[in-house]
């Protein structure tokens, strides 16, 4: 008879065998019962080798060859073999600090209504800098907490915060497998963002809980598919769209806010982009139009001043 575990642990791999080791090394390390399910998503860095030897090491370790389809057909690779009533999901680069599944199985068995929770993140560099944490990048998300909130419960209302800003970090997730299971898991067929659109399926099965404090290390990579911004921004346009009805019923601000978001986003992306200033400066009047903050404003007359000064 196959043997339960608590926990589920998920990750993607391909070609990351530099960082690798860190990671697996820091799910191996955490206090709870759990698998750890491997990927790998055809690696030709030697990774295959590598992992081969290390299942052979610890039973809770199972490398699963995957077939290159993409990160979100890998997933569901693992999902569909999964044995864990919970689900974690960590990528390959990043890596999780102690007793961050412990705090985070804590509350789900605690509370049967919480469907997911996910935790705050460091943003590093390949060199090793800090850039900060998760939650204070994102205005409306960081309004709702405070340094005494050690964590936020995100039922009724402020479960709109999710769909107006893409909060969650993957590898920061615990959920429930039958959850997961119930909606379809990852959609394989969004070029990207396949995640944030499973946390907004995911959201009207149970409660939503955010712990206030920095559990995973984030690397920021030159080279990362991440990166992709254009990709992204597509997905991100089709995903509102898909959601824009349940977002109107939880409440009519929150697609305006979205949206907003979704064009400073892109005018950012344009920004950065050689001849992209008057694309940047449309996106940045739609998103002061869709939601006319102080933020967004500022954001608005700094790029026009930038353009003013480069006449």
């Amino acid at each position: 008879m196959t043997k339960s575990v608590d926990v589920s642990v998920i990750m993607p791999t391909y070609n990351c065998l530099e960082y690798l080791p860190k990671a697996v090394h820091s799910v191996l390390m955490q206090n709870v019962d759990l698998e750890l399910l491997i990927i790998d998503d055809q690696s030709t860095d030697g990774s295959a080798q590598w992992l081969e030897a290390l299942q052979n090491k610890d039973t809770r370790i199972r490398v699963i060859k995957g077939e290159h389809k993409g990160v979100s057909a890998a997933r569901n690779l693992a999902i569909a073999q999964a044995r864990g009533q919970w689900l974690a999901f960590l990528d390959a680069d990043d890596y999780w600090y102690s007793n961050k599944l412990k705090q985070q199985l804590e509350i789900h068995q605690c509370d049967p209504d919480v469907v997911l929770s996910f935790t705050d993140y460091d943003h590093f560099s390949e060199a090793g800098s800090d850039l900060g944490r998760c939650f204070r990048f994102w205005p409306g998300f960081d309004a709702l907490l405070k340094p005494e909130i050690n964590m936020l419960n995100l039922n009724g209302a402020l479960k709109t915060v999710i769909y107006a800003e893409n909060v969650i970090g993957t590898s920061t997730v615990l959920v429930n497998k039958t959850a997961v299971e119930r909606v379809g898991g990852f959609d394989e067929h969004l070029q990207s963002a396949s995640d944030w659109d499973l946390w907004l399926k995911l959201h009207h099965l149970g409660n939503f809980v955010a712990i206030n404090q920095p559990l995973m290390g984030y690397l920021v990579r030159s080279n990362s598919i991440s990166r992709n911004a254009e990709r992204r921004l597509e997905s991100f346009e089709l995903i509102l769209e898909r959601f824009r009805e349940a977002m109107t019923a939880l409440n009519p601000s929150c697609y305006p806010a979205a949206r907003a978001r979704l064009k400073l986003a892109q005018a950012e992306c344009w920004q950065a982009s050689e001849g992209g200033y008057w694309k940047a400066s449309k996106a940045y009047i739609q998103a002061c139009y869709q939601l006319p903050t102080h933020r967004n404003i500022r954001a608005l007359l700094s790029h026009l001043l930038k353009g003013y000064k480069t006449q």
